[in-house]
């Protein structure tokens, strides 16, 4: 039964929306840290926000964009991924989906999409992808889901092999009235919902990732693209969607957060990812530019806590300003802008935060087949050696692009380890200092992710009062000349830190970067 609305649940609502910048952007509202917490050994702490830093000084935080290939690593090739217009030929696949590795083989699997169906692609090495016949739909590698953005993940805390991978996604133009009202009935924001083609997001299980049931029933209303996660510790299901016409934000498309503890019964939907008045005066800055939204969220978690990529896209009005033409042959493009990634964070993927200045982590080119819009990632990224990959729908044209110049293939972004962001000092203040709160170390060796091949680091030992530690100076553990994802940290008379107490580390770094550091 729907839940009916009262004065104090009107008023909740209503003061969510008033406060929205507040409560998504400030980081005292959710990131209380207590004092003199235990630090897990082997737990890696990043640099993405200020949590466990107590004092900074001539420091800055800097996001670093990803390294690219020269070309996808697959691109619409065959004849089921390949539409024959009457003028063109539409080339278009995306990686809304999904990207995992086996940990004792090494080999990735690709669950991707082309305008019509879910697909299903191997490699040995990550660049180079083979599409196996999976005699499911005839002799190609389709599966038999047929979800737009589909997101995939395997599920383990499930018990039931038949529902070892679950899946959501997007099933447009399902016309069913009843379906509708029954969905409607769940939930109280409801009136936004306007849309004529009924785009209903539905839950999937499969045992092998390859062969699906969908559930008859939807699970929440939307748009067209959504992203699935699942928090590790507690086995809950995330699902990030994109909303269209929702009063309690301001512009079109923005990103909400709906949580499922059986795929079946989800959380009244709140906007996590909203376009702020900085993000409209990014979209002003273009010609035509008029103000911001947001395409998606591709959420995971890590390192002890999450982090994202958001897709903003800034809008041009009329689309001649971007393009040159505001149709072709007849066709009028659909609502045009540019679409690039940035870096968001958060220590419990509910309540998310920007990161520093909103550079993107993965920018449009240099090359063509991302020099357009970045239109959406897969769930997570793969961790392969010392680097971080993430997989993406790279678009030749910005959003509102038509065929044949636009193609949308998929890419693959790289960074170190913890390499999205890091600490630096600012320049003309050499060194920079960072001091953590204290806590207690589990472990007693202390590493470092950090690049100082043109500088040098040092580190100080602090107890829980702020004074230094004897033995465990700056000076006895000056490091030079280094560039290394893991490099120990020693002092002249010990190796191990102060076990069983509380302490504080202390940073000195000069014209370098300091990405994370562990303690095992």
């Amino acid at each position: 039964m729907k839940r009916p609305y009262t004065a104090k649940s009107t008023l909740k609502t209503l003061s969510c929306a008033m406060l929205l910048p507040a409560l998504l952007f400030s980081q005292n509202a959710v990131m209380k840290r207590p004092s003199a917490q235990s630090l897990k050994k082997g737990e890696k702490q990043l640099f993405v926000d200020d949590l466990m830093i107590k004092k900074k000084q001539g420091i800055t935080r800097m996001v670093h964009p990803a390294e690219k290939l020269e070309r996808p690593v697959l691109e619409a090739a065959m004849p089921w991924e390949v539409r024959d217009k009457e003028s063109f030929l539409d080339k278009r696949v995306n990686i809304y989906g999904t990207v995992p590795r086996d940990d004792k083989t090494g080999t990735f699997r690709m669950w991707y999409a082309d305008p019509g169906s879910v697909l299903y692609a191997t490699s040995n090495d990550g660049i180079h992808w083979e599409r196996p016949v999976l005699k499911i739909m005839g002799k190609t590698n389709e599966t038999d889901l047929h979800l737009h953005s589909p997101s995939i993940t395997e599920d383990k805390f499930e018990t039931d092999p038949k529902k070892r991978y679950k899946a959501v996604g997007n099933a447009g133009m399902d016309r069913d009235d009843a379906k509708v009202q029954r969905l409607k009935d769940k939930f109280e924001m409801v009136d936004w919902y306007r849309d004529k083609l009924h785009r209903l997001y539905y839950a999937a299980y499969s045992a092998d990732g390859l062969r699906w049931t969908v559930e008859p029933e939807p699970i929440l209303l939307g748009c067209d693209t959504i992203t699935l996660s699942q928090d590790p510790v507690t086995g809950e299901y995330l699902a990030f969607h994109k909303r269209q016409g929702d009063p309690r934000v301001v512009g079109i498309r923005q990103v909400f957060l709906s949580v499922s503890k059986d795929m079946e019964n989800w959380s009244e939907p709140q906007p996590v990812m909203v376009a702020d008045e900085l993000d409209n005066r990014a979209a002003k800055k273009l010609k035509g530019g008029t103000y911001s939204e947001f395409y998606n969220l591709s959420a995971f978690s890590y390192a002890g806590q999450w982090l994202g990529f958001a897709t903003p896209f800034r809008r041009v009005e009329p689309p001649s300003a971007l393009f040159g033409n505001d149709e072709v042959d007849g066709r009028k493009r659909s609502a045009t802008g540019i679409i690039d990634v940035q870096l968001v964070h958060s220590r419990d993927g509910r309540h998310w935060h920007r990161c520093s200045d909103r550079s993107p982590v993965i920018p449009l080119g240099p090359h063509p087949y991302d020099a357009g819009s970045i239109f959406g990632l897969c769930n997570a990224p793969v961790v392969v050696g010392d680097q971080m990959w993430m997989y993406y729908t790279a678009v030749t044209t910005p959003h509102g692009g038509l065929g044949p110049e636009k193609q949308q293939s998929i890419a693959r972004a790289a960074w170190r380890i913890d390499g999205l962001a890091s600490l630096r000092p600012k320049k003309n203040q050499t060194p920079g200092i960072i001091e953590t709160h204290e806590f207690v170390p589990e472990g007693t060796r202390l590493f470092i992710n950090a690049d100082v091949k043109n500088g040098a680091l040092s580190v100080e030992v602090l107890d829980a009062a702020g004074q230094i530690i004897e033995g465990y100076e700056k000076e006895s553990s000056v490091t030079e000349k280094q560039d290394s994802v893991k490099l120990a940290i020693e002092w002249k008379n010990a190796e191990a830190l102060p076990s069983g107490v509380p302490i504080r580390l202390r940073f000195h770094l000069e014209n370098g970067d300091l990405y994370s550091y562990l303690i095992d």
